[in-house]
C-alpha cells in the first residue's frame, strides 16, 4: 500500500508573496473596471449629445415647415412676399425638374484663371487622372469649379440610369469591401484605398452613405467617390445615407463648407448636389443574399415597393412630398404599389406589438408631439378640405419607406417602435429582421449609421452587422472596414482594421 506524501505548509514568505499578488490583482481589476466605466459613461454622453442635436434639428425643421404651410392662412393677412422667400429657401420643386438643369448647369462658360495650379480633369476619366486628383487633395489643393460642375453633371447623368436598389453579382469566393460612414474624413478614405487598393473589377466596393458633414473635406470625399464611380460604374456602388440631405447639411457643416470653398459657384454646386443625392440608390443587394442599407428596416419595409418608387422626388427625407413640390412626372410608373393610407410623422408610428402604447402612433405630420382627439379630428377635416395635403398623405407610405431605410436603428427586444432617440425612423427587433430577410430570401443585413465602440458589432443572431468606418467623431474608435466573402451557398463578413500610419498615405 502506497502512502502519498503530504507537502509541508508554505513558508511565511511564500504566503506573504501570495497575498501581495492577490492584492495587486484586485487593485488592477478595480482600476480596469473604473476605466471601463468611464469609457462607457463617456460613450453614452457622446451619443446623447449627438442624438440630442438630431432631435433639435428635426424639431426646428418641423417648426419652420409648420410655419411655411400655415403662413398666410389667416384671413385678411397678405404675406405673399415672405412666404415666397421661405419657399425659395426650402422648396424642392426646382430640384426635381431635370430638363432645365441640363442647360442651366453648363460649365463651359466658366474659364480657368491663368494662375490656376490645381488638378485638371479630362473626360472620360482615366485611372491616372483620378490618381492625380487624389494626390492634389492629399496636398490640400482645390479642384476648380469648372471641373467640379463637369464631374457632378456626369455623375448625375449616370445616377439617373441606376435603379433604386443596386444588385451586385460576384464570382465564386470573391471579396467585396463595404465601408460605412466617412463624414468628410479624407484621410480615412485614403487609408482604405491604401489597405485594399483602388476600386476595380478585382476589388469592388460598396460605400454605405453619409459621405459628408462633420469633417472638413466632405467635398473632396464626394469628388473622389464620384470619380471612381464614373471610372468603374460596375465595381463602385454608392448608397444614400441620412446625411445626403440638403436640410441636414445646413446644420452639420457641408453647406457651409461648399460655400466657403466655392464662393462664386457654391450655390449652383449645392443645387446640383441636391439632385445627385436624390438620385443615389437606396440599397444594395449582393448575390441575392446580403442587403446593405444605411439605416435599417421596419416591420413595413418592402423591397418591392422601394424598387419601384421614384426616389428623385424625395430630395429631403425629413418630410413627405406636397403637390406643389411635385414636378411633371417624367418617369411614370404604372406598377406602383398602393399602400394603406396613414397619417405619418418622421417617427415610425406602426408598432408591431399590441401592448405598445397607442399614443406613440398619433403624431402630427409636421410636429413630433401627440394630439388630443379633438385636435386630431380638426386635422383630419383640414386634410379633407386641402387637396395638397391629401396628396401628401397619399404618398406618405413611399416616403416612410425611405425614412426607415435611412434613419432606423436595431434593438435587442422584439417589436418595432418609434425611434424617439433620433426622432426619426424606428427601432426594430430580431423578429422584424428575421421576417423581412426571410420574406425576401436574404441571409444578412449590413448597416452603418451608428458609431460603435469597437468599430463594428453583430446583433440579431448574427443576421445584422453594424460597422462604422470613419474615425473623426471619436478618435479612439478603430477604423474598421468589412470584407464580404460571397459563395454560391453562403456569405460571411470579416471585419478588419488597417494600421493608422499617416506616412503610408503619401504613397497613395
Amino acid at each position: 500500500m502506497m502512502h502519498r506524501s503530504v507537502s509541508p505548509a508554505p513558508p511565511a514568505a511564500a504566503a506573504t508573496a501570495m497575498r501581495a499578488a492577490l492584492l495587486i490583482q484586485r487593485w488592477y481589476r478595480q482600476y480596469v473596471a473604473r476605466l471601463e466605466m468611464r469609457r462607457r459613461c463617456t460613450w453614452n454622453i457622446f451619443q446623447s449629445i449627438e442624438y440630442s442635436g438630431q432631435q433639435d434639428h428635426i424639431k426646428l425643421y418641423n417648426f419652420f415647415s409648420f410655419l411655411m404651410e400655415h403662413f398666410g392662412r389667416s384671413e385678411g393677412v397678405c404675406v405673399s412676399p415672405p412666404a415666397s422667400l421661405v419657399s425659395q429657401m426650402f422648396g424642392e420643386r426646382s430640384v426635381c425638374q431635370d430638363e432645365p438643369w441640363e442647360k442651366h448647369c453648363c460649365y463651359t462658360h466658366i474659364q480657368l484663371p491663368d494662375g490656376y495650379s490645381g488638378p485638371h480633369l479630362t473626360f472620360p476619366l482615366t485611372l491616372s487622372g483620378v490618381t492625380e486628383l487624389l494626390h492634389a487633395f492629399r496636398n490640400k489643393q482645390k479642384l476648380h469649379a469648372r471641373y467640379v460642375l463637369q464631374l457632378l453633371g456626369k455623375t448625375w447623368t449616370l445616377l439617373r440610369l441606376m435603379p433604386n436598389i443596386s444588385t451586385v453579382s460576384t464570382g465564386t469566393h470573391t471579396e467585396i469591401t463595404i465601408c460605412g460612414d466617412l463624414h468628410g474624413h479624407l484621410e480615412d478614405l485614403l487609408l482604405i484605398f491604401y489597405k485594399n487598393g483602388f476600386p476595380s473589377a478585382e476589388t469592388p466596393y460598396v460605400f454605405n452613405g453619409d459621405y459628408v458633414d462633420r469633417g472638413k473635406e466632405s467635398m473632396e470625399v464626394l469628388l473622389v467617390l464620384f470619380a471612381f464611380l464614373l471610372l468603374y460604374p460596375h465595381d463602385m456602388h454608392l448608397n444614400r445615407g441620412n446625411h445626403e440631405d440638403h436640410i441636414v447639411n445646413l446644420r452639420y457643416g457641408f453647406t457651409k463648407e461648399v460655400l466657403s470653398k466655392y464662393r462664386v459657384h457654391g450655390k449652383l454646386i449645392l443645387e446640383l448636389l441636391q439632385k445627385i443625392f436624390s438620385r443615389l440608390p437606396l440599397a444594395t443587394i449582393i448575390n441575392q443574399k446580403v442587403l446593405i442599407v444605411h439605416g435599417g428596416i421596419s416591420d413595413q419595409t418592402d423591397l418591392n415597393v422601394i424598387s419601384k418608387l421614384q426616389r428623385h422626388r424625395f430630395v429631403s427625407a425629413l418630410r413627405p412630398l406636397r403637390r406643389r413640390d411635385w414636378p411633371p412626372d417624367p418617369e411614370p410608373d404604372e406598377d406602383s404599389s398602393v399602400y394603406r393610407r396613414r397619417v405619418q410623422s418622421l417617427t415610425h408610428c406602426s408598432p408591431l406589438r399590441r401592448h405598445t402604447p397607442t399614443h406613440t402612433a398619433r403624431h402630427s405630420l409636421h410636429a413630433g408631439t401627440g394630439r388630443c382627439v379633438e385636435e386630431e379630428l380638426r386635422e383630419r377635416r383640414r386634410l379633407a378640405e386641402d387637396p395638397e395635403l391629401q396628396h401628401t398623405h397619399t404618398d406618405a407610405d413611399e416616403w416612410k419607406q425611405i425614412v426607415d431605410i435611412l434613419w432606423s436603428d436595431p434593438m435587442a427586444q422584439n417589436g418595432c417602435v418609434p425611434n424617439k432617440v433620433r426622432s426619426g425612423g424606428c427601432l426594430w427587433g430580431p423578429d422584424v429582421t428575421h421576417a423581412v430577410l426571410d420574406k425576401h430570401q436574404l441571409q444578412m443585413l449590413i448597416r452603418s449609421h451608428e458609431c460603435k465602440q469597437e468599430g463594428y458589432e453583430f446583433c440579431h443572431s448574427g443576421r445584422v452587422t453594424e460597422r462604422y468606418t470613419h474615425s473623426f467623431l471619436h478618435p479612439h474608435t478603430p477604423l474598421f472596414i468589412h470584407s464580404l466573402l460571397c459563395s454560391s451557398t453562403h456569405s460571411s463578413v470579416h471585419p478588419h482594421t488597417p494600421l493608422l500610419d499617416t506616412s503610408l498615405l503619401n504613397t497613395v
